[in-house]
């Protein structure tokens, strides 16, 4: 059932994919959205609210497709479906072993301790400071801990060097 293959040239690209293959509901909603296209409230018939964090890694990730349904009676509106069709990763990247770890302690790093880092983030951010290099050198941090907290973060956008607020947009 190979799809298609997530290419992944950044090491802080994997933060996404690891935090949707953590917990067993992200599991089985990627795996619901793998076989079939779903819409809002066939997920949450299915899974109870919990869908709506999953569907948010996953389009943090780019792996998240949308199309319309059309109804099956015109006089309702079109409904918005989800689906999946990453079933494998290509990873090009080069980096060493204390790097590696490092992406893996935030990729599963408990949710408190991810706040706190993007809590300095947002001020930073707030501040004007947005690029990796002026929040890092103004709370003293990693570049790449910064940037490994910008993907993990649904509240972050990490894009290049400069990190953002992410837009609330619908799903």
């Amino acid at each position: 059932m190979v799809k298609r293959t997530k290419l992944v040239n950044d090491i802080v690209d994997l933060i996404p994919i690891l935090h949707l293959l953590s917990t067993e509901t992200y599991k089985r909603i990627y795996s619901a959205l793998l076989e079939k296209w779903y819409t809002i409230e066939e997920l949450k018939r299915e899974f109870g609210e919990n869908f709506i964090d999953a569907l948010r890694i996953l389009k943090h990730a780019g792996m998240l497709e949308v199309r319309w349904r059309m109804p099956t009676d015109p006089s309702n509106r079109p409904e918005k479906e989800y689906h999946v069709n990453y079933t494998h990763i290509s990873a090009n990247f080069y980096v060493s072993l204390k790097e590696l770890n490092s992406v893996l302690e935030v990729a599963f790093m408990p949710d408190d301790e991810l706040e706190k880092y993007v809590n300095l983030i947002e001020a930073e951010i707030n501040a004007g400071r947005n690029s990796v290099a002026h929040i890092c050198k103004s709370l003293n941090l990693d570049p790449l801990l910064v940037r490994s907290v910008a993907k993990r973060s649904l509240k972050l956008m990490l894009k290049g060097q400069i990190v953002e607020f992410a837009k609330n947009d619908e799903i």
